[in-house]
């Protein structure tokens, strides 16, 4: 909490009664800057001193304008009182502050020591990387950036759909239409896999022949292991090229086989706990009583297990190994019932950390096309945004500078076109995307946010001028200096009401703000040929302004450009 917001908070507790974390809850910014830099509601105190809120706005300027010191002025505005803060000293504080100008501006250590677990992603192998898995993937990476740039210590975990009857199938149609080369080619393999049920529905005794290579493969026979080792290895590679183009690390791809061993004992645990009970052949837990209709299923009654029991174990494996402090699972609304049913078992098994496990859950997006029909791969979906993205820059090509690398310039602007248009929204929501609004430079979006840090080096590039970090800041006296002030000291609040709600949309917004209050006063900001100590001053509000955009688009997974 900077220093300017703590004595607001000690002045009026002192003069309400109030206690400061109580003030802080609600002391918020007024709607246009020119009304000050906090607004204090007195409606919760009408009651307690029966007096209209207006007068007790009043009395309260009154009584505190006397002793503010880094506060310069408090003024009663209807029901609330505004304080307004020392520009000068403020300029002072944020732009001069350790690191305004280092890479690291706004990060924290608060989590340190502290883990926090974040499943996301999670495509299923011997298919392409589908687009229903994207926003898994950029909500997933995003948070755990978010996390990261607090000082916790993230780890990220890929949880691969790698087991199951599928893979059956993926034989039987290997050994009967395809060659060894296949097992290379995910598109030959994802072929394949759709011939297989073409050619079920004519033979139905395909069935019966993938469930006997799955049950091979279930009991360890070395060939249907082997085959689906390579399969495994394949998607693996693909995957990984993927996540390279889009940035994305993962500490551990553990994916469902991983726990196969596991399972046996959180079903004789879940047993021996008196939790379970068997309907129609299949082993349960009833979990009406606690306010789910639907039992958890951990076992058919063929004995297989389900994702329920690997979830279990994946819960207790990874608490064991990490000590997590949140244990985020960045999956689909659709699969709410699932989590409820998890988190229900796991608190019934004893496990006190159960409530330390979280359901980030995320809408469904809409309109999303390649060239290439409605089944839409996430590689043809990064190419599409790439090419569009070239003919957006082809067309506006009097507007901007000479290139070293268009190409490169246009795999920027397309997936910060992709990423943005999902963390721009609040992840519970559904969204329509369009090509049209996302590759735009204008409105809400990421290459609006590129073009306004571009718009900055080229400023410095160009205004003949060194960058001083000593530069006098007192000299800053236009409100459009102050908005920018304002809104770089709250860059570490964003991140960290970000991290607390696990939304990206609120970095993404306070992102768009700056580059709108940035668009807005760089004209009256202007550096070039202005009074030295002047430029001077506004080429260090600029810069940092720059570092702070620099700094939340690569956390949204978006690269800031020096040209575009």
């Amino acid at each position: 909490m900077n220093v300017f917001r703590q004595e607001a908070l000690d002045v009026l507790s002192r003069h309400t009664g109030m206690e400061p974390s109580e003030i802080d809850t609600v002391l918020s910014r007024p709607p246009k800057p020119e009304l000050g830099d906090f607004a204090f509601p007195c409606f919760q105190l009408a009651k307690d001193l029966k007096k209209a809120p207006p007068q007790i706005a009043e009395e309260l300027a009154e009584k505190i304008a006397g002793e503010l010191e880094l506060l310069t002025e408090a003024r009663a505005l209807g029901p609330y009182l505004n304080l307004f803060v020392n520009r000068q000293e403020f300029s002072r504080s944020v732009l001069h502050a350790p690191g305004a100008l280092a890479e690291d501006i706004g990060k924290s250590s608060e989590g340190e020591g502290r883990v926090i677990a974040i499943d996301f992603s999670s495509p299923n192998i011997a298919k392409p990387f589908h687009v229903g898995h994207l926003r898994s993937t950029i909500i997933g990476s995003t948070l755990y950036r978010i996390f990261a740039s607090l000082g916790y210590e993230c780890v990220g975990i890929n949880h691969l759909g790698d087991w199951g009857t599928q893979f059956g199938k993926q034989i039987v149609a290997l050994k009967h239409w395809g060659e060894e080369k296949d097992l290379e080619d995910l598109d030959a393999l994802n072929d394949l896999y759709v011939r297989y049920h073409e050619e079920e529905r004519k033979d139905p005794g395909l069935a019966d022949e993938a469930r006997d290579w799955f049950r091979r493969q279930e009991q360890g026979d070395a060939e249907a292991i082997a085959l689906w080792e390579k399969i495994r290895e394949t998607s693996l590679d693909y995957f990984k090229v993927i996540y390279e183009r889009l940035s994305i690390r993962f500490d551990h791809y553990t994916g469902e086989s991983f726990f196969n061993d596991k399972m046996d004992a959180i079903v004789d645990r879940a047993d021996e706990l008196g939790l379970t009970s068997v309907s129609e052949g299949a082993l349960v837990i009833d979990l009406e009583e606690h306010g789910i209709d639907t039992p958890a299923l951990l076992r058919k009654a063929d004995g297989a297990t389900l994702y329920m029991t690997r979830d279990l174990a994946a819960a207790c494996h990874r608490h064991e190994s990490y000590k997590f402090e949140k244990l985020l699972y960045v999956v689909g609304t659709a699969q709410s019932l699932h989590f409820r049913q998890l988190f229900k078992v796991l608190e019934l098994m004893g496990e006190a950390w159960a409530g330390d496990c979280m359901h980030v859950n995320f809408g469904l997006v809409q309109g999303m096309s390649s060239r290439k029909g409605n089944v839409i791969y996430l590689e043809e979906l990064l190419d599409e945004a790439k090419r569009r993205a070239q003919e957006y820059m082809n067309a506006n090509v009097d507007k901007r500078p000479e290139l070293e690398d268009e190409e490169a310039v246009a795999e920027a602007v397309g997936i910060a076109a992709i990423f943005f248009s999902d963390l721009g929204k609040q992840r519970i929501k559904d969204y329509n995307f369009s090509w049209e609004r996302a590759i735009s430079f204008e409105g809400d979006t990421g290459p609006y946010l590129m073009n306004a840090h571009a718009r900055i080096a080229g400023i410095i590039r160009k205004c003949g001028i060194e960058l001083d970090p000593d530069a006098d800041v007192t000299l800053l006296q236009e409100q459009s200096a102050h908005d920018l002030v304002s809104l770089i000291s709250r860059y570490t609040d964003a991140l960290r009401e970000a991290a607390k709600t696990c939304e990206p949309s609120i970095l993404a917004a306070y992102l768009l703000d700056l580059a709108r209050a940035l668009h807005s006063g760089y004209k009256e900001l202007r550096v070039k040929g202005e009074e030295k100590k002047i430029a001077a001053a506004r080429l260090l509000l600029l810069a940092v302004v720059k570092n702070v955009l620099a700094s939340g688009m690569k956390i949204l997974g978006i690269k800031p450009l020096e040209k575009m």
